[in-house]
């Protein structure tokens, strides 16, 4: 079945696209880990790894008390996370393939009783998945800050807070026909808690009684506030936010440089210094124009006249690509 039905559907609002959850819980107790090491691949594909089969084990939590070698399947966090491994490591099965290879494999992993129930917890996930694209429920905006907007402003141009508070819902009641109340738990809590926070976000930027800077400083503290895990996703904009802060802070170049050695190496401050110094030089001919065009303006020179000469000036120190750049620049009174 196709990777973006199975896998896509399962990406939480954040971040951008996704990524987001992928918990890998060890366990100490010594016989639980025989257990897991002595499970072997059972499926018929030949390309399915032995490893990708290991990750997509549960952690074994109790002993079998009736008797068998083998362990109980029990519910645990990071369960669709392992589902997911061992969809993707089955690329191209079908629906009924896919279950069909999982419910084998929990035959060999798990007591009987249980192993029906690891795999009709499979079934009912996969027969979610495809329901959700066949629904349109599946979030496919992931909330995060372009590295050019931190500069300036915080924005989610083109997203409706109550198109994605919809579509939680609709999703959420999704789940819900699929799962009990306890299974969504470990299915899907860390997800939903991501999305709520995406939420909160989206509802920051888009509160009209905020202005800029609040917002701005709501969202980055949020986003601040964050687990590390969580925040890796927008560790990009986190750092030019901080660069931002350090630019705003120091006027001249060296001592730019410095801070932001000392925050991210050198490397980076090379490539920001060279940066700001070639926004600098624009800047100043930006400024030499707009003097110029005051002068212009002053002068006895009839309309025309001073329309060419602001045409001369600028084809002689712009390229045809600056002299549209300037136009705007001006235009908006930059």
């Amino acid at each position: 079945m196709s990777r973006w039905v199975l896998i896509g559907g399962g990406a939480a609002l954040f971040f951008v696209v996704v990524i987001l959850i992928s918990k890998r819980h060890h366990i100490d107790d010594e016989e639980a880990h025989k257990n897991r090491q002595a499970t072997t691949a059972v499926l018929t594909r030949k390309d399915l790894k032995a490893a990708e089969l290991k990750k997509a084990i549960q952690p074994v939590k109790r002993v079998n008390p009736h008797g068998s070698d083998l362990p109980i399947f029990t519910l645990y966090f990071g369960i669709k996370d392992n589902f997911d491994r061992f969809i993707f490591a089955n690329e191209g099965a079908s629906d009924s393939e896919v279950t069909a290879l999982f419910s084998m494999n929990a035959k060999s992993m798990y007591e009987a009783k249980s192993a029906m129930y690891a795999a009709d917890v499979f079934t009912r996930y996969v027969e979610y998945k495809v329901a959700l694209a066949d629904t349109d429920a599946e979030i496919d905006k992931v909330l995060t800050v372009s590295s050019e907007s931190t500069m300036t402003d915080v924005t989610y141009a083109g997203i409706s807070l109550s198109d994605v508070e919809q579509k939680l819902a609709t999703r959420d009641t999704l789940r819900l026909n699929y799962f009990s109340q306890q299974e969504y738990e470990y299915l899907f809590s860390a997800d939903a808690a991501i999305d709520a926070r995406a939420l909160a976000r989206l509802a920051i930027a888009q509160d009209r009684d905020l202005s800029r800077e609040q917002k701005r400083n709501e969202i980055f503290g949020q986003l601040n506030a964050l687990n590390e895990q969580e925040k890796a996703a927008f560790q990009p904009t986190l750092n030019m936010e901080k660069i931002n802060q350090i630019k705003q802070k120091y006027a001249d170049f060296e001592s730019r440089y410095h801070a932001i050695a000392a925050e991210f190496g050198h490397q980076v401050a090379e490539r920001f210094s060279a940066l700001w110094e070639t926004q600098a030089r624009w800047q100043q001919r930006v400024d030499a124009y707009r003097d110029y065009q005051e002068y212009v303006s002053a002068s006895a020179m009839k309309a025309q006249a001073q329309q060419d000469a602001l045409t001369t000036y600028r084809q002689t120190h712009f390229s045809n690509t600056e002299q549209k750049r300037l136009r705007v620049l001006v235009d908006v009174n930059l």
